[in-house]
């Protein structure tokens, strides 16, 4: 029995490995990025940034699926953050699979797995970006889809972050149509508001500006689903997407007017998107970088990855953490299930080459009686 024990200990071995132990491995090789310049470095803002979860919901995938990709989800979050330690988490958009097609008891079910899978130290706020998947694509955006993840999630159309005098605009790419729908119009709105905001940041002594709020000015970072408008992944200087496509605006990328107005409004340094599902890191449209963080989800994605930002109000390092491949976790389990086979195999062995013995033992016994 022996060999049973052995097997047992090396599955149990390669069980605990896989489950608890390996997504702090993997992740150990990452770390901040460091800004070399002395100004603001000494209290500078950690952000890790990752996208597109896309938790499964009630009518897509396997219930084995959706138990084993979020369980390991949920590993590599809470690895990540106790390892990192980030003043800040962005989840860049389609935190949901099935957000747009569920009912109001099931949205509530979604987003308690999703709160629970991204708990977070108090203190640390988690931002959570809406996705295609979180509120349908612009055309099947629709006043109960948009109220109820703003409800849950604390996010509207456009909203304005200031974190250690970090100015952070998230914003709901598939309110970007430009087709003057109540949607867009509101965000619009909303961010002419905020450009009226950081002006006045900007030049806090104009008459307009008496009765706004005196954070220090410093140019925005842009957060959102969709990337900014760009042909396809060739205008990425890096990228891991397996294939190149040909990105459509409005639908895999915001549009060229959309993009440019951004622009002139925000005036952002820096932006960070999702939805495509592979990294890319770009100079976009508005010459300043892009990162295209790829998706968290083994689903989408068998070597997934985040970002980690370090940030001050006059500079920025990026950097991509990759997490625990699926692969790995195969080749581990299918390693462990090979020695046990090896095991079993050489104890088999020794077994028939004992019986062989006693039976030529047996046999001399009966040819010496006779």
């Amino acid at each position: 029995m022996r060999f049973l024990y052995a097997c047992f200990v090396i599955v149990l071995c390669a069980l605990i490995f896989c489950e608890y132990v390996a997504d702090f491995v993997v992740l150990q090789k990452c770390k901040w990025p460091e800004i070399k310049r002395k100004k603001y470095v000494d209290d500078p803002l950690r952000a890790m940034i990752l996208a597109d979860p896309h938790l499964l919901g009630p009518h897509r995938g396997h219930w084995l699926d959706k138990l084993y990709r979020e369980w390991h989800m949920t590993r590599a979050f809470q690895a990540a953050s106790r390892l990192f330690q980030p003043d800040v988490v962005f989840v860049l958009g389609d935190l949901f699979d099935e957000g747009d097609m569920v009912s109001d008891k099931q949205f509530q079910e979604y987003v308690w797995r999703y709160l629970k899978m991204f708990h977070l130290p108090p203190g640390i706020p988690l931002i959570s970006v809406a996705g295609n998947h979180d509120v349908g694509f612009h055309y099947k955006m629709h006043p109960f889809f948009m109220s109820r993840f703003e409800s849950y999630l604390n996010n509207s159309s456009v909203n304005l972050y200031t974190i250690k005098q970090i100015h952070f605009v998230v914003i709901n790419s598939m309110a970007m149509e430009g087709d003057g729908c109540m949607f867009c119009t509101q965000a619009e709105d909303q961010l002419k508001n905020i450009s009226r905001t950081l002006y006045c940041m900007k030049y806090p002594l104009e008459a307009e500006c008496a009765r706004t709020r005196r954070h220090p000015y410093s140019q925005p970072i842009l957060l959102q689903h969709f990337p900014t408008y760009r042909i396809s992944d060739t205008m990425c200087e890096e990228h891991d997407a397996p294939y190149i496509e040909a990105f459509r605006e409005r639908f895999h990328v915001l549009s060229k007017d959309a993009t440019d107005m951004l622009g002139e409004l925000l005036k952002p340094r820096l932006a960070f998107a999702g939805h495509s599902h592979h990294f890319c890191h770009s100079v976009n449209r508005l010459g300043i970088d892009e990162y295209t963080v790829a998706s968290f989800s083994w689903r989408n994605k068998v070597n997934p990855s985040f970002m980690l930002a370090t940030i001050t109000p006059d500079d920025y390092v990026v950097s991509k953490c990759k997490m625990l491949p699926q692969q790995f976790v195969f080749n581990s389990y299918l390693s462990a299930g090979i020695l046990c086979l090896i095991v079993i195999g050489f104890q088999l062995r020794k077994c028939i080459q004992s019986r062989r013995q006693s039976s030529a033992v047996d046999h001399r016994k009966v040819n010496y009686l006779d």
